[in-house]
């Protein structure tokens, strides 16, 4: 997975780092397979300007999908955390939507290939 990271009104933290890449590496575990190439991570840390509120937005790409996830809180480890937990949801929701259309994927390429065989577990 592709990810990039975008801070405003602040400058980077490094402890921020390892946790970031712990979580991202939490999404990998979850997603469906995909190509490294087709998932892409935005991440934006964004401190308020006048307030002590942090926002973190997640943009999740995938192949005919965006998810999206945005979360505030009183500093910037609790609205990260807050926004993966969400992107997470998301994630598993999408993951269940694909499995409950998955027999209508196989269905369609048969129809479209009439030349495959189908075993005889499909035919019953």
């Amino acid at each position: 997975m592709i990810y990039h990271v975008t801070y405003k009104n602040q400058e980077p933290i490094p402890q921020i780092e390892p946790m970031l890449e712990e979580k991202i590496k939490k999404i990998e575990t979850i997603l469906p397979s995909f190509d490294d190439d087709t998932l892409a991570l935005h991440v934006t840390f964004e401190r308020h300007a006048r307030r002590e509120e942090y926002y973190t937005a997640l943009t999740l790409t995938l192949p005919k999908r965006k998810l999206c996830a945005k979360e505030k809180g009183f500093d910037m480890f609790h609205a990260m955390n807050q926004a993966f937990d969400e992107l997470i949801r998301e994630v598993k929701k999408f993951k269940e939507l694909m499995m409950k259309k998955e027999h209508t994927y196989k269905e369609r390429r048969l129809e479209k290939n009439p030349s495959v065989r189908r075993t005889p577990l499909e035919e019953v």
